[in-house]
């Protein structure tokens, strides 16, 4: 299904209401899922983020097994609304999603063109009677080279100059450790950036990749999300890169606390929602 107006057009589909294409101009920006890369394009994390650790997790003194990022991203939404404009997917707790995640939960997620601008949110009702834990985040992907040139001319923009602390993974796992990049505004790409993996950082509401020879960029604006992803797969000259807001992250190496005393988790009190909402445009 496409949603289009005079400058953008995006496709999606109803497993993992994820998009398949971002097109502004006729030029496609998404990365289009070559599996000998990535062979996934934008999901959505739900209900974790990242890993955990053994792929299990601990609730009320009982051992749930979940997969990295969760299962929203293979499950099939209902789509409850579509225009030129909008689409409005939900997804619902089932049997088989509460023997993984033992909670009764309503996921919406909601694509918006607004102008040149595509606004993507993400809705939780808690519809159980106890508080819902749970993480929520977007992994989108896009070409690079997407104005020309190469990978190495391009650089990750933060909007402004500012102290960056990169969460440090010690395998698909944080360490607790951080490494400090320094005061910046630029990161530049380079293959060896993600040799450890992900860079994740805390608090970060804008980034953009740009093309330093002529300016353009893919921005991301991600107000109130406390962690995000900078991805590339490490030891491949993969052609996109993840740009990632979150809110969670994985679990810490020796982690075995209850569900919700896991660091990033939210815990949404019953009948109560959650929303959040990440922005995307191309920048001239």
């Amino acid at each position: 299904m496409q949603l289009q107006n005079d400058h953008v057009r995006i496709t999606l589909k109803a497993q993992g209401a994820e998009m398949t294409s971002w097109k502004v101009k006729d030029t496609e920006l998404l990365w289009q899922g070559d599996p000998t890369y990535w062979g996934r394009q934008a999901p959505i994390l739900f209900p974790i983020v990242g890993r955990l650790l053994d792929d299990r997790y601990l609730y009320e003194g009982s051992i749930y097994s979940m997969s990295q990022h969760g299962f929203a991203r293979d499950e099939f939404f209902e789509i409850e609304s579509i225009s030129d404009s909008h689409a409005r997917f939900i997804l619902e707790d089932t049997p088989e999603t509460r023997t993984h995640y033992p909670f009764p939960f309503k996921l919406t997620v909601e694509y918006r063109l607004v102008g040149e601008e595509l606004t993507v949110t993400y809705h939780v009702y808690n519809s159980g009677l106890s508080p819902l834990p749970f993480s929520i985040g977007g992994h989108p992907a896009f070409n690079v080279p997407f104005a020309g040139g190469d990978f190495e001319e391009y650089v990750i923009d933060f909007g402004e100059t500012r102290t960056l602390d990169r969460l440090l993974l010690d395998g698909p796992y944080l360490t607790g450790a951080y490494q400090p990049l320094g005061e910046r505004r630029f990161l530049p790409l380079t293959r060896s950036l993600f040799d450890y993996d992900a860079l994740i950082f805390e608090n970060i509401e804008y980034a953009a990749i740009r093309h330093q020879p002529t300016g353009q960029a893919i921005v991301m604006e991600s107000p109130g999300f406390t962690h995000f992803g900078v991805w590339s797969p490490p030891h491949k000259d993969a052609p996109f890169v993840c740009l990632e807001p979150w809110f969670g992250h994985a679990d810490y190496k020796g982690h075995r606390k209850d569900l919700s005393q896991k660091e990033g988790i939210q815990l949404l009190p019953p009948k109560e929602s959650f929303e959040s909402t990440y922005t995307l445009y191309l920048e001239s």
